[in-house]
């Protein structure tokens, strides 16, 4: 959950494998015999080219089967890092400015057909700054290690290196609670809302909260260059700029795609349209429920405030579950709440011709729930 550089040109995208090969047990005690040797450099030997193109490497007395560039001898020594351990392990093929980064795997059993284990090779940083960020951060911290009563058993370093992030997360002046939005979601105030939805499912999806997982997309051919080009990890990277795990304005941000993927919760702040200021937090309930039916649902809590310049504030909190619609209104001032009130009927049977009931409606005025945050 690290910011990554600019993704460069990339060779033909190998097809995805199926899912349960990532389960098997050969691959498993593969990840589990490489894992020591995260983040470090090392020296592979070429022992053998197999029938698909893709080579059997020796490292760290470990035999691995992984695709090496074009003129990749046997025999001879290719400097390594690897750079990652799940979900294959991934390994930086030499040291140049344009390395390529390429997944390994266990040697295939004897027979088998290498051709139907496909192996993925890409060019760029996209795989190597996580890494360089984590081996950064990692000598920018102190040692840490625990006391006697534990053995003297040194912290692992992904846990000092989150220490360390969170550790300069906290010297920042001003708290980063929410990803920023650099442009209004539509144009104009008065868009339908279908306009609304897509602009700020573009906002948040373009946040840079979720850029590591649309990275794994990408290199599953799932998603566009393109569409990484614009968030900020990609923009800040074209522009030339080397972000540091330690600086606490990143820091914060890696806080922030940390807290968003262990809490289930996303925070977004920006313009609706120009000049109208709009807050959302998205959650979901980890207390799985069931339905009537039986039925397993996941409800879903959201908050929208926003302030207009004739009803004022709008604090609005919805819970969605299993097709069901809950709304709480905390508006600026009782005549706001009665407007809303009165309207309740037209928001009804909007959600119903949208195939979601309105379970509950309520509307009152801040200053009846000053207790409420």
């Amino acid at each position: 959950m690290l910011p990554r550089e600019l993704v460069s040109a990339v060779l033909p995208a190998s097809p995805a494998r199926p899912a349960e090969h990532l389960n098997d047990p050969r691959q498993q005690a593969f990840q589990r015999a490489l894992a020591p040797q995260l983040g470090k450099a090392l020296h592979g030997e070429v022992l053998a080219k197999l029938t698909d193109g893709s080579f059997v490497v020796k490292v760290a007395n470990i035999p691995a089967r992984m695709q090496l560039p074009a003129g990749a001898q046997v025999g001879a020594d290719v400097p390594l890092t690897l750079v990652s351990v799940h979900p294959r392990p991934t390994f930086q093929v030499g040291l140049g400015a344009n390395p390529v980064f390429s997944e390994a795997g266990p040697p295939l059993p004897k027979g088998a057909d290498p051709g139907k284990a496909p192996l993925a090779m890409r060019e760029g940083a996209a795989v190597g700054r996580a890494a360089a960020l984590l081996q950064a951060a990692a000598a920018g911290s102190a040692a840490q290690t625990l006391g006697a009563e534990a053995n003297n058993t040194t912290l692992s370093q992904a846990g000092k290196t989150i220490g360390g992030v969170l550790a300069a997360a906290q010297k920042a002046e001003t708290p980063m609670t929410a990803a920023l939005g650099r442009a209004p979601i539509v144009a104009a105030a008065g868009m339908d809302a279908a306009s609304i939805a897509a602009g700020l499912q573009q906002a948040v999806g373009k946040s840079g909260l979720f850029y590591e997982s649309h990275v794994a997309e990408w290199a599953q051919g799932a998603r566009a260059l393109a569409e990484l080009n614009a968030e900020p990890q990609q923009q800040l990277a074209r522009e030339g700029v080397r972000q540091q795990p330690l600086d606490p304005a990143t820091a914060q941000f890696i806080n922030l795609q940390l807290a968003t993927q262990e809490q289930a919760h996303v925070a977004w702040q920006g313009n609706l349209w120009p000049g109208q200021s709009m807050q959302l937090e998205v959650q979901r309930d980890t207390r799985e429920g069931h339905d009537e039916a039986g039925e397993l649902e996941t409800p879903w809590h959201s908050r929208l405030r926003l302030r207009f310049p004739e009803l004022g504030e709008l604090d609005a909190r919805l819970t969605l579950s299993g097709g069901r619609l809950q709304v709480q209104f905390a508006a600026g001032s009782e005549e706001t709440a009665a407007l809303l009130r009165r309207h309740m009927g037209s928001l009804a049977e909007a959600l119903d011709a949208a195939g979601t009931q309105l379970a509950g409606f309520e509307a009152h005025a801040l200053m009846d729930h000053s207790g409420d945050d």
